[in-house]
């Protein structure tokens, strides 16, 4: 099967290895500790016959942290397949750390242009800027209208930090949150009081 996984990179200083749990019996979980979420997963996740793509979005801080970061996911991804067998190729995605119209422009094209058609797509949205998971749910609205993708899931390590240190981390799918907007795009009422009428119907299903 092709997959395409898709992570944001963090670009402060360090990231806590933590073990995370799930309260999702689709999504079970490595105990092995790990710094990006996606690899507490992808193990249960990939079979040997996958072909993988993974797309790595990098935002350029001007302190270099995210050079270590990109090697460390690397080695931690190759460490959670390495029983599997299944073929993988890296591509960073390389954007400013600014907020302007250009480089979300040049982001959301960019990623577009990385993702290949009929592709299984899983995306890691824990690290990275504010404007990472805006620009990716544009992104994989295209390539569910144009490529033929199917989004499988959208991870998030949500935490708790006591003493600057990451505590009570579990695995999110924040997969019914990307369809609430599919939600929305289907109301056709030029009312505002009969459009919340039918949300509220369309979220009670």
């Amino acid at each position: 099967m092709k997959r395409t996984i898709i992570c944001g990179i963090p670009m402060k200083e360090r990231i806590d290895k933590v073990v995370y749990t799930s309260e999702d019996i689709s999504m079970p979980v490595s105990d092995k500790p790990v710094c990006y979420p996606i690899n507490a997963y992808i193990e249960s996740a990939l079979h040997k016959e996958d072909e993988l793509k993974v797309i790595l979005l990098v935002k350029e801080d001007v302190y270099g942290h995210y050079k270590n970061h990109i090697e460390l996911f690397k080695n931690e991804f190759a460490q959670a397949i390495e029983n599997i067998g299944a073929r993988v190729r890296f591509v960073t995605v390389n954007t400013e750390f600014a907020e302007t119209k250009l480089v979300h422009e040049q982001l959301l094209e960019n990623i577009v242009n990385e993702l290949e058609e009929d592709s299984h797509i899983m995306v890691d949205t824990t690290y990275g800027p504010k404007d990472l998971p805006i620009i990716m749910f544009v992104a994989l609205n295209f390539a569910e209208k144009f490529l033929r993708c199917q989004i499988d899931n959208i991870i998030y390590g949500q935490a708790s930090f006591v003493g600057g240190k990451a505590v009570d981390t579990k695995l999110c799918d924040m997969i019914p949150l990307y369809y609430l907007a599919s939600v929305t795009n289907s109301i056709q009422s030029a009312d505002a009081t009969k459009a919340r009428s039918m949300l509220k119907s369309l979220l009670s299903i």
